[in-house]
């Protein structure tokens, strides 16, 4: 059921982005004074740069290798309680309630694999890339009398 509506979600970008952007909150909330959320395959994101006069520490630990390793259920479990799992934990989610606690799942899921680009936004790198190629085409074809007659000389 729980796969139905991720899916659900992968397939209704205006669905997703709002559940993605209410489970980001929640994830502020709750988690982000201590952990970040890499996508994979980038490289570990920066930390958060501090609040004036905050007395918060800087994210350190990235959850992007921890959550694939894991099940729905053991995460569920984990924000349900996780004192329980792991005695001496920094994490609270006392005050994280249910729905935030799977909007929370939603966005992991989704932050973890982004979407992919929309079919516009192919569209405009491949004329970026296009126009880049034949621009370093006619540089190449320009510079190339010039050699031609270095040559001869």
């Amino acid at each position: 059921m729980n796969r139905l509506i991720l899916l659900s979600l992968l397939l209704l970008p205006g669905l997703a982005s709002s559940a993605t952007d209410e489970g980001k909150l929640a994830f502020e909330k709750a988690c982000a004074r201590c952990h970040v959320v890499t996508a994979q395959g980038q490289k570990k994101a920066k930390a958060a740069a501090k609040a004036p006069n905050s007395r918060r520490r800087e994210p350190s630990v990235d959850l992007g290798p921890v959550v694939p390793m894991r099940t729905p259920d053991q995460l569920r479990a984990w924000l349900a309680g996780p004192n329980q799992i792991k005695p001496k934990t920094g994490c609270d989610t006392r005050l994280l309630p249910d729905g935030d606690r799977e909007l929370l799942l939603t966005y992991l899921a989704l932050s973890l694999h982004p979407t992919p680009p929309t079919r516009e936004e192919q569209l405009r790198l491949q004329l970026k890339q296009d126009l880049a190629a034949r621009q370093a085409q006619k540089q190449r074809q320009a510079d190339e009398p010039s050699r031609r007659s270095q040559g001869k000389k």
